[in-house]
């Protein structure tokens, strides 16, 4: 900004007074180990963020065997198979049960001007805008029931809601851009990252981090962000919304019908975009 400090700046909707950082948990190491250990590991050390990070995170070996068992992996003599086959025991089908079921490159919804991608970039989704999809719930049981473990602070029920596997195949990006509110924060659940340092991130504000698998990232998608994987490996997280955790459920419910009023004028799509 002007200023030099990053801010802000959904494209639809802003509420005032909510507590406001690019990322709301700390960078870790590679080995899992915290890069300032003096630090705190959550924003505030707020205790909604916190308990569902660690709910997450404590799913993640069950998550991803749910992802390589259900999601199409190339053929063997494909080296973006042999780095999932390191990370699981799991026998690896040759066939999708589940197939990807957003078109990325629609332009409209939150991104109105055109096109976010370039590149391969396959969504998964347990909810997509706002609908819980059974048929993912039916192959991944257990990575539907963590998510709806979360509970009344998942951000559901909104055409803004999401929850999917999101795979970004190497040589992928996805431009900077900003989501359409802050009322939401973003996670993703690193489960396949590449190996290369730099080479496959993202940047929230002028705060760059990698993914470190197992160690759930907490952002504001409300500030400018993009990512890039400049490998040839795939990178792999189980990406969900929650609740801005000072956004209270008189506020939610209020939310809520606002949106359903405005999609029901037509004013917001039916299938509207990450």
């Amino acid at each position: 900004t002007a200023t030099g400090v990053d801010r802000p700046s959904p494209s639809l909707f802003f509420l005032p007074g909510l507590r406001s950082l690019p990322f709301w948990t700390a960078p870790y190491n590679k080995d899992g180990t915290l890069v300032n250990t003096a630090g705190s590991a959550i924003a505030f050390n707020d205790p909604k963020v916190t308990s569902i990070v660690h709910h997450v995170e404590s799913y993640t070996n069950q998550i991803r065997e749910e992802y390589l068992s259900n999601v199409f992996i190339p053929p063997d003599n494909d080296p973006t198979t042999a780095t999932a086959r390191q990370t699981s025991n799991a026998s690896i089908g040759k066939h999708a049960k589940l197939m990807p079921d957003y078109d990325v490159n629609n332009k409209g919804g939150e991104h109105a001007s055109e096109a976010l991608h370039s590149g391969q970039w396959d969504w998964h989704s347990y909810i997509l805008s706002g609908r819980r999809h059974s048929h993912f719930a039916g192959c991944c049981p257990i990575t539907a029931k963590c998510l709806d473990e979360i509970g009344e602070d998942l951000f559901c029920s909104t055409p803004f809601s999401f929850a999917f596997f999101s795979t970004l195949q190497g040589t992928a990006t996805i431009k900077a851009h900003t989501g359409p509110m802050n009322l939401r924060l973003r996670i993703h659940l690193p489960l396949i990252t590449p190996t290369g340092n730099g080479r496959c991130g993202i940047r929230v504000g002028s705060q760059q981090r990698s993914w470190v698998e197992g160690k759930a990232l907490v952002l504001d998608d409300s500030y400018e962000h993009e990512v890039w994987n400049l490998t040839s490996e795939p990178r792999v997280v189980l990406l969900f919304d929650i609740w801005h955790p000072d956004v209270q459920m008189e506020e939610r419910k209020r939310i809520r019908g606002m949106f359903e009023y405005a999609q029901g004028k037509g004013w917001i799509g039916k299938h509207d975009n990450e």
